[in-house]
């Protein structure tokens, strides 16, 4: 049963991630107008096509540039695909909101002991910023969807299943710890944008949280080895010791400042980060495509791309 589809106004933060890539399309198809937020758009909203404005945030700051954003009717719905503590300013700025729909992560639960100092300290934070997000829409009334997807991927934006394609394509190689042997659940950013405009118009409301995971359980080594199929070359996979990659891993950390690459990452090729959504399958009817990558979920598609905020390149 739908709540609405042609007057509904869905202010969506993050849009320009691969989340919001995928969602404005579905959002705009649905009926509702979008509001898409973002620290790249122009001061001035722009309409980039019918019913689909882009902000930027920086109004939530700016006594002028919030003086131009009030002339834009008031969001019905959020859904947060950024750092929810922008949610949290919108939803402290707009009580009247019906319901959000905020995208977490499923580290928050899988690092929170992490042995990464550095890890530790963001899933603590991630994890306050839920409670704060969970508080406020209680106090107000407001009905939460907090989802916490495992890996996703979809568009060539995110930083596991692309970094792995990625190094395929330039080395023609992708190195595993061991036998690799760890359980994943890859989620395309597409099923999930479909999960939040169907949560969007559900009957009643959920108010939850729950894990949103991909429609294939599989071994991080059979996962390598689909999307190593995807390259157009020969991909070798390169089995290390998983010591041994621990050390070279810290070793071109410390010699080259490599970001995002830590010796937790090499040891979780070996954990199980497997989750159980099924109560949420079942309430949105929502059934996630299987891990089967293809050189399309490595780019933005040309359906989604004449929403995004136009090149600013000549």
């Amino acid at each position: 049963m739908s709540v609405g589809r042609t007057q509904n106004v869905v202010c969506v933060t993050g849009a320009s991630s691969q989340l919001g890539v995928f969602l404005l399309p579905r959002l705009r198809i649905a009926g509702f107008r979008v509001q898409a937020l973002s620290r790249s758009a122009p001061l001035r909203p722009l309409e980039v096509a019918p019913g689909v404005t882009w902000m930027n945030t920086g109004f939530l700051a700016d006594g002028e540039r919030r003086d131009q954003v009030l002339r834009q009717p008031s969001p019905d719905y959020l859904v947060s695909c950024a750092p929810l503590e922008l949610a949290l300013r919108l939803v402290l700025r707009h009580p009247g909101l019906q319901r959000v729909v905020a995208f977490s992560s499923s580290s928050v639960l899988s690092k929170a002991d992490s042995a990464d100092r550095f890890e530790r300290r963001l899933m603590a934070s991630m994890a306050h910023d839920e409670e704060a997000l969970v508080a406020a829409c209680a106090e107000r009334g407001i009905p939460l969807l907090l989802l916490r997807p495992t890996l996703i991927y979809g568009c060539g934006m995110d930083r596991n299943v692309s970094r792995l394609a990625e190094m395929a394509r330039r080395h023609g190689l992708i190195p595993l710890a061991g036998t690799a042997s760890g359980l994943r659940q890859p989620v395309h950013a597409d099923d999930l944008a479909a999960l939040a405009v169907s949560a969007l118009q559900a009957s009643p409301a959920l108010d939850t949280a729950s894990p949103a995971c991909g429609g294939s359980t599989l071994a991080y080594r059979e996962m390598a080895e689909r999307i190593a199929a995807t390259v157009a070359r020969r991909v070798r996979l390169l089995s290390l010791p998983q010591g041994l990659m621990v050390a070279l891993v810290r070793t071109r950390v410390l010699l080259k400042g490599a970001r995002g690459v830590n010796a937790e990452m090499v040891r979780r090729q070996n954990r199980d980060l497997v989750f159980d959504d099924k109560a949420l399958r079942q309430a949105l009817g929502w059934s996630p495509r299987p891990f089967q990558p293809t050189p399309a979920d490595f780019e933005v598609p040309e359906h989604a791309r004449t929403l995004q905020l136009p090149d600013p390149r000549p």
